[in-house]
């Protein structure tokens, strides 16, 4: 089990965390002046004695949560990950605007064999990256990759066609951004295999609007109107009875009063 990137991920944001302010009462001055023992023995090579320190600290103060990355990370470098797993969860849960510590959560659940609570994180990871924009484009291919992967393993005909579609459609867009159509990976072709994945999920799952969303952002891409906004249509359907995430619902909310509006001048 290779767990070197994550671990060294970890160990980066522990030390690089801020400490804590300097007006502090009693309890806290004492607590994070352990917090600073305890990663000067992570520095030092010596875990055990940081899970000491770490433990002393948290107790001092609960709330100091960087107690529970630095726990994490202390565990992960003896190997211990169902107690970094346990950690890692108290702090994404007071920190849940931290999305790249999240998606490590989501990798150590998915490396635990933990495969319904790795799921849910990585799906509402989806939808906190979407707010994003483009800025966590990079971010969804993993995810939806891991999602895949997941599906695999469920033999989940459905979510592993979904993902694997979704996946290769922002490959496309990543390579058409990139500036070279004729590349190894041409988005076209990316485009096509795209569409063959979502028809698959969507004679899956006929009731569901995501496999119609994502074909229909497929074929607008290729350039086929017809398709596409047959494809928008039965996304609309289906939206008020299947799961959308907050930015598909807000994309295909918006596509429709488009394609409505130009309906109507024509």
């Amino acid at each position: 089990m290779r767990l070197s990137g994550a671990l060294l991920w970890l160990c980066l944001c522990s030390a690089n965390f801020d400490p804590p302010p300097q007006e502090l009462d009693e309890r806290n001055f004492v607590a994070g002046q352990l917090w600073e023992k305890g990663q000067a023995a992570m520095r030092e090579g010596n875990p055990d004695a940081a899970i000491r320190l770490y433990q002393e600290s948290v107790a001092k103060d609960p709330r100091m949560v960087c107690n529970h990355l630095s726990l994490a990370t202390a565990y992960l470098e003896k190997k211990d990950l169902v107690n970094a797993s346990t950690h890692l969860a108290k702090y994404v849960e007071a920190r849940p605007e931290q999305l790249v510590i999240r998606s490590r959560y989501a990798e150590l659940l998915f490396r635990l064999h933990r495969s319904t609570e790795a799921r849910a994180e990585f799906e509402r990871l989806i939808a906190d990256v979407q707010e994003r924009g483009e800025e966590g484009g990079e971010h969804l291919v993993r995810i939806h990759g891991r999602l895949m992967e997941l599906a695999e393993l469920e033999q989940d005909d459905y979510a592993e066609h979904l993902h694997r579609g979704i996946g290769l459609l922002l490959l496309a867009r990543k390579r058409s951004a990139l500036g070279d159509p004729d590349g190894e990976l041409p988005p076209e072709g990316l485009l096509c295999k795209a569409a063959a994945e979502l028809t698959r999920a969507r004679l899956a799952r006929s009731a569901e609007a995501r496999p119609c969303w994502y074909l229909f952002e497929v074929w607008s891409g290729l350039g086929q109107r017809q398709p596409a906004v047959c494809q928008l249509r039965e996304a609309q359907a289906a939206s008020h009875f299947s799961y959308l995430t907050p930015a598909e619902e807000r994309s295909l909310h918006l596509a429709f009063e488009r394609y409505q509006g130009e309906s109507q001048r024509k």
